[in-house]
């Protein structure tokens, strides 16, 4: 049973867009989290890059004014890595008591990471445990693992970072399980079938697999995120970084709405509807454009990721498809997945259905971009 009196935490995402944080609590009556507080932070480009503090003067002070934003009752924070940072693979170690298998860990690895372990910062979910067969069976079970491994120097770094801008890490946690976790509002539920969650963020899309609530599948796809349309877009139309980001979102795959027009009038028929199309000026044909171009490639590495999973296990169906992340949110962007991804679709709300005090209530953003950091903060330390 969850204690509601436990130490407070926080999520904290760091996007190359901006912070999100987190910070939830537990409803023993409803058995559900709630969420309490939150804040983000945009940060201009420069200062995170791909998931990498670059101007890390600069966050530090963003990470101050976070917590000033969010009156956060704890400095305490479980921080996402971005999965493009992370090396994640299945694999089957013998079985040990968790303890032991903990401390062991690092040496049953050696011959399973492309880097040296030593150097690596390693972490894992058990998926299952594996019975032994036949005479040995009970001496030979393994447990089946997703090993996640980063680079030690990096996170100790992103931690002495933290503690510059006067917090302290609890964990460090990937963001494709944090949104997985979030997904099932905190718990990995066993019977609920193969699901999908699609994170469309500035730098990558991440596409991830639950089966039954366990993680089988992470893929991150580099630089096809939100950044590359934007970039594409002050290219074209040679403006800043800030002017093609706002074109963007106000213009969309599907462009900017049409203006209504008085309809001409006749003596005989009363009002003719007009026959002309919508006319665009030539700013958002080429946004259009180039969102379009840049939607077909997103959508080939959603549909090739799916794919893939779908060939390594012929006998599953993924039965749900969760889409996240800003990139997901730009108008025409879900009725282009849709179109194309023959699975059912779902967007969750920015609290992803869980209920938020009034103070939180009256900062609700009107996307997904919460998302990572709600996840982050329903995950605690072993």
């Amino acid at each position: 049973m969850r204690d509601d009196k436990i130490r407070p935490i926080v999520g904290l995402d760091i996007g190359s867009t901006g912070l999100r944080a987190a910070q939830l609590g537990w409803d023993r009556k409803a058995g559900a989290y709630r969420v309490e507080r939150i804040a983000d932070q945009d940060l201009p480009p420069g200062i995170v890059e791909h998931g990498v503090p670059v101007d890390t003067r600069e966050l530090a002070k963003a990470l101050k004014r976070l917590w000033r934003a969010g009156r956060f009752r704890t400095r305490h924070v479980v921080v996402g890595v971005p999965d493009s940072t992370l090396l994640t693979r299945q694999v089957e170690l013998p079985w040990m008591p968790p303890t032991d298998f903990a401390a062991a860990l690092r040496y049953q690895v050696e011959d399973v990471l492309p880097v040296d372990p030593q150097t690596a910062a390693l972490g894992y979910h058990v998926l299952a445990e594996v019975p032994g067969e036949g005479e040995a069976a009970g001496s030979n079970d393994n447990n089946r693992i997703l090993l996640v491994s980063g680079d030690r120097t990096a996170m100790e770094n992103l931690a002495d970072l933290l503690r510059r801008g006067g917090l302290q890490v609890d964990s460090a946690d990937s963001t494709a399980l944090a949104l997985m976790r979030a997904d099932q509002n905190g718990v990995l539920r066993d019977g609920t079938g193969v699901r999908a969650i699609a994170d469309l963020g500035a730098n990558h899309l991440t596409v991830s697999v639950m089966d039954n609530g366990q993680p089988v599948l992470l893929r991150s796809i580099a630089d096809i995120g939100g950044a590359a349309a934007t970039a594409q877009i002050a290219d074209k139309l040679d403006l800043p970084i800030a002017e093609a980001e706002d074109l963007k979102r106000r213009i969309g795959l599907n462009g900017p709405p049409p203006e209504v027009a008085p309809l001409p009038e006749s003596s005989v028929f009363g009002a003719l509807p007009s026959t002309g199309a919508r006319k665009l000026d030539e700013r958002a044909e080429v946004v259009m454009g180039v969102l379009n171009s840049w939607a077909t490639t997103v959508v080939s590495e959603l549909r090739n990721s799916l794919d893939y999973y779908r060939r390594a296990t012929p006998s599953s169906t993924i039965t749900r498809l969760t889409l996240v992340g800003r990139g997901m949110d730009l108008d025409g962007m879900t009725e282009r997945v849709a179109t194309q991804i023959t699975v059912p679709l779902t967007k969750r709300g920015p609290f992803l259905g869980l209920e938020a005090v009034k103070s939180a209530s009256k900062h609700i953003p009107g996307d997904t971009r919460m998302a990572a950091a709600v996840g982050l903060a329903m995950g605690r330390p072993r």
